[in-house]
């Protein structure tokens, strides 16, 4: 049995899908039964908890052979914060499944540069990965790069919406996107590898790309170019110097994007196929995917 927690979410729902067409058995945690209705024409089990709740996960472990982990609250704030589930609520899971005997803890990070760590939620995430490799249970951590669903869709979806977008910074700095499916196919790969256990999988798309080539792709592929309004560096860091104490979201959605924008954040995908030969997406075939259904999309010929 796989635990998957954050399994509602959209790397979770993703990790969900693959394992069941792989004929695992799944249990899907998650804190309101009503998110996992969508998953319920493929038969995962479904159990009520919370991460801040350690009985819960007590009986959420109970019985299984693996965890695999996405959840996170990035966009949490009060009970619901990054201190509360990214760093508590974490270790809670992490000492569920040490008492439960799991044979492995698949914990979803972030590839990221140190200076990173200057934002909460990334910083959670290093922390737990220490806690993790010290608490005795066999473990996989993945590193992917940035999700288009997330930092794609930030340019993207705002120009196709409404004909214009905001880019950070100089909006030049190449950086790496990988799709949220390909994620969750080497997550699933990484079960029961000798070479992925107490190991580092990072994980990446087939191109880096600027968030000028961002927006140019959303544009090409849709026909709306319209508007770029870049956000001067000045006023991102001193949002980002701000923000974080006024809102926490917004806060670290500004400090990432000052980052995105200053250091460049590569990945060469290379050795990942040779140990995880996945299709990887190119960003052109997931807009397209997304907003010309219908039209076959390509894959990349890296994988």
């Amino acid at each position: 049995m796989i635990l998957v927690a954050g399994g509602t979410g959209v790397l979770g729902t993703a990790i969900v899908r693959r394992l069941i067409e792989g004929g695992r058995s799944v249990r899907v945690l998650t804190r309101r039964r009503e998110r996992a209705k969508a998953l319920d024409a493929g038969g995962p089990q479904v159990t009520i908890g919370d991460l801040r709740d350690r009985s819960s996960l007590a009986e959420a472990c109970h019985g299984a052979t693996h965890v695999i982990t996405t959840a996170n609250a990035f966009m949490g704030t009060g009970a619901q914060s990054v201190a509360a589930v990214d760093e508590l609520g974490n270790r809670n899971l992490i000492n569920a499944a040490r008492t439960a005997r799991v044979r492995q803890f698949v914990f979803t990070s972030a590839r990221v540069p140190d200076a990173y760590r200057s934002i909460d939620f990334f910083a959670a995430k290093l922390h737990t990965e220490d806690y993790l490799r010290q608490s005795g249970v066999p473990w996989t951590i993945l590193r992917p790069t940035a999700f288009m669903e997330t930092w794609a869709m930030i340019v993207g979806d705002p120009l196709v919406r409404t004909g214009s977008t905001k880019i950070f910074g100089s909006g030049r700095n190449p950086i790496n996107f990988v799709a949220v499916d390909d994620v969750a196919a080497v997550a699933v790969m990484t079960l029961d590898r000798p070479d992925a256990l107490n190991a580092v999988v990072e994980i990446g798309g087939p191109e880096d790309l600027t968030l000028l080539d961002v927006a140019d792709t959303f544009g090409q592929v849709t026909g709306r170019r319209g508007r770029r309004i870049r956000i001067p560096v000045q006023v991102l860091r001193m949002l980002a110097a701000v923000m974080p104490w006024v809102n926490p979201v917004f806060g670290r959605q500004v400090q990432a994007g000052l980052l995105i924008d200053t250091i460049p954040q590569t990945f060469n995908p290379e050795e990942m196929l040779t140990r995880y030969p996945v299709k990887l997406t190119r960003l052109e075939s997931w807009v397209r995917a997304r907003y010309q259904p219908g039209v076959n999309s390509t894959r990349s010929p890296a994988g």
